[in-house]
């Protein structure tokens, strides 16, 4: 998908990072490092780490609907690229993807849509607290050394949804006539599959449970082993940065790419 992509700009402009490939195992309060490349490798949860002190619980997650984003979509993509992310979220979902090129062997691009977001987030005052009361596991030495480094990030937010929309279209831009059973009868029965009522190239996937598809992150400074602060905003900041910046003054993680991609270790 290119920086372009009017679903990736969408999201920059509320501060979230889309990830490539949509997962079901990260939430608000782990903690991610950069590895090799541009990835980022999720180290754990940020209580694995932390000692919680006795004035500073851990930060709630809170969860509401993201209608902002719900029913957003992306820009055409090219087939190839469409087929492989939406392989990587019908496997996440627990189907098959074995067979679904044939079935889409007409369409020349497709385009993802979000349905039923939901945000979950931690308010990041809170989480200042309790970092500034908490201390470093004496057991995470690696940890210890990449705070050092300031190589380490909290998610504080992610959206999710159960159901992807993929609208498909021809070389001409026109619909494409999707089968229902047929592609229900490739990806199994953990995912179901439907069509839209005004289309016959729009079909939605729907899994079990919830994939995140964008999350926020801060940067953790610590120097000798304790906590200092988030990253303050520089006053020199550009208007074009500006969408980094929380309000509170407090640094997000963002990518010059359009996408951050999330290894498992």
């Amino acid at each position: 998908m290119v920086f372009s992509d009017k679903f990736i700009t969408h999201l920059k402009s509320f501060g979230y990072c889309a990830i490539r490939l949509p997962r079901a195992n990260l939430k608000p309060l782990q903690i991610l490092t950069k590895g090799k490349g541009k990835d980022l490798d999720p180290l754990g949860d940020l209580t694995t780490v932390f000692t919680a002190g006795s004035n500073i619980q851990l930060p709630e997650i809170q969860q509401d609907m993201a209608e902002c984003i719900s029913g957003q979509s992306s820009s055409d993509l090219k087939l190839g690229i469409g087929l492989s992310i939406l392989g990587s979220i019908i496997g996440a979902m627990g189907g098959s993807k074995l067979g679904l090129d044939a079935k889409y062997q007409q369409a020349e691009s497709i385009a993802f849509e979000y349905r039923d977001v939901v945000v979950e987030s931690v308010a990041v005052a809170n989480l200042d607290q309790y970092l500034a009361d908490a201390d470093v596991s004496p057991f995470s030495r690696y940890v210890t050394e990449l705070l050092d480094s300031d190589d380490v990030y909290v998610t504080t937010s992610t959206i999710k949804s159960k159901k992807f929309t993929v609208d498909a279209k021809s070389s001409r831009g026109a619909n494409v006539r999707l089968s229902v059973p047929e592609i229900q009868g490739v990806v199994g029965g953990s995912v179901k599959v439907s069509a839209h009522e005004n289309s016959s190239s729009k079909l939605t996937y729907e899994g079990n449970v919830p994939l995140v598809f964008g999350f926020q992150a801060v940067p953790l400074f610590y120097e000798k082993g304790c906590y200092t602060a988030f990253e303050p905003l520089e006053p020199k900041v550009a208007m074009r940065d500006l969408e980094r910046v929380r309000r509170d003054g407090t640094q997000l993680f963002m990518t010059e790419a359009p996408f951050a991609s999330i290894s498992d270790i």
